[in-house]
């Protein structure tokens, strides 16, 4: 009866170290079925479920097919990758019924990579060695998982599909999977400054914005009416109307599933000068004059057109500013409507030889044009 017992516990831990073996090898993992080098031979997979592969021979690809019932994310990621080998992967659409079988959604992309799904249906994805050029003979494990939509915002990765936000509203995004772009909106009706913001940003990411008109009809159908910049950020709003925003990552080349804070709020005109960003729109000043002004948002330029009736000397000066530092430049206008440039850049205080009965038109500015403050401050003309 012991050697009876005895040997049914050793077949118990046979079986067992058996079943260890094999689950540690990725005996678990279901093997692909060859040929599947084509998208009409794509072997159907279960999302979550690992499976099997072997780039063999050199230029092998294989073609699988995911049903998703769902807007989410498709993620695919590879282990168990041999050396000699990188693995990249391609999404796309199945069109039977066209010349080209295969429509990219979005191709070759190292792996791990995600994609946006943006409703349900049936999804295609290839893989393959980066350059074609190697080949291996060792199994390599495969992933497919699917990720359920976190972003509220989803889908708005174009104009088109903006997301309409009300000034003050924090909404949750997720620059996700990478590549992703946010857009938004909001209606304006009276001139002032868009502020926007972050917090909570989570991982490897660095939130960037541009601000945008958009018109369907147009060519160029977006005009962007201040470019890149790092949050938190302000945009000169000179005009109502409807007004977009761009949200990406700075560099486009990495992605958070951790959503983050964002903030759009809007701020009533600060400087009674604007708007002035151009000579064209220059507000004409006198020697005498005590402007009040701001250097605001970061890379404003703000022109006067200046008239020297006497004296061959002028003084600029500037009092209770802060996080700036005003510079001043003149120039005169030549018979091309153009600027000539008719002294050097000088911080403040800064006194200039103007030459009399000459109309000047003077910039003032953030020195290198990377700083902006909201504090309105005194600028007289001697």
């Amino acid at each position: 009866m012991l050697r009876k017992k005895r040997s049914v516990l050793l077949f118990l831990i046979f079986i067992l170290t058996v079943t260890i073996f094999t689950s540690g090898c990725g005996g678990g993992a279901s093997k692909e079925k060859e040929p599947n080098n084509s998208i009409d031979q794509a072997n159907e997979i279960t999302p979550g479920k690992p499976f099997e592969i072997k780039i063999n021979p050199v230029k092998d690809i294989d073609w699988f097919k995911v049903n998703l019932i769902e807007q989410g994310y498709l993620k695919v990621q590879a282990s168990q990758v041999p050396e000699s080998l990188t693995m990249e992967v391609g999404y796309a659409l199945f069109q039977e019924w066209e010349g080209s079988k295969v429509k990219w959604l979005k191709k070759w992309r190292k792996l791990p990579d995600a994609i946006f799904i943006p409703q349900a249906g049936t999804y295609y994805f290839a893989i393959k060695d980066d350059y074609d050029d190697k080949e291996s003979k060792e199994s390599i494990q495969i992933k497919a998982d699917f990720i359920p939509e976190f972003d509220a915002g989803e889908p708005n990765n174009n104009p088109e599909l903006a997301t309409a936000i009300e000034f003050g509203t924090t909404v949750k995004p997720a620059i996700f999977p990478t590549g992703d772009i946010d857009w938004y909106k909001v209606n304006i009706n009276k001139q002032g400054y868009i502020l926007v913001k972050s917090k909570d940003v989570i991982g490897e990411i660095t939130p960037e914005i541009y601000y945008a008109k958009y018109d369907e009809w147009a060519n160029p159908k977006i005009q962007k009416i201040r470019n890149w910049h790092k949050l938190p950020d302000a945009c000169a709003i000179t005009e109502p109307g409807e007004y977009y925003i761009h949200l990406h990552d700075d560099y486009n080349d990495r992605s958070s599933e951790t959503p983050f804070s964002f903030l759009i709020e809007f701020l009533d005109e600060i400087d009674i000068n604007e708007p002035n960003n151009d000579f064209k729109t220059a507000k004409s000043v006198s020697r005498g004059d005590t402007l009040e002004l701001a250097i605001f948002p970061q890379g404003d330029n703000d022109y006067y057109k200046l008239k020297i009736e006497t004296g061959n000397k002028i003084k600029f000066m500037a009092k209770d500013y802060s996080g700036i530092v005003p510079e001043i430049r003149l120039y005169t206008l030549n018979e091309n409507d153009k600027l000539d440039v008719a002294s050097n850049w000088k911080r403040l205080p800064a006194e200039v030889n103007v030459i009399p009965e000459t109309e000047y038109y003077l910039l003032i500015h953030d020195d290198y044009g990377d700083q902006g403050s909201q504090q309105v401050f005194e600028f007289r003309i001697e």
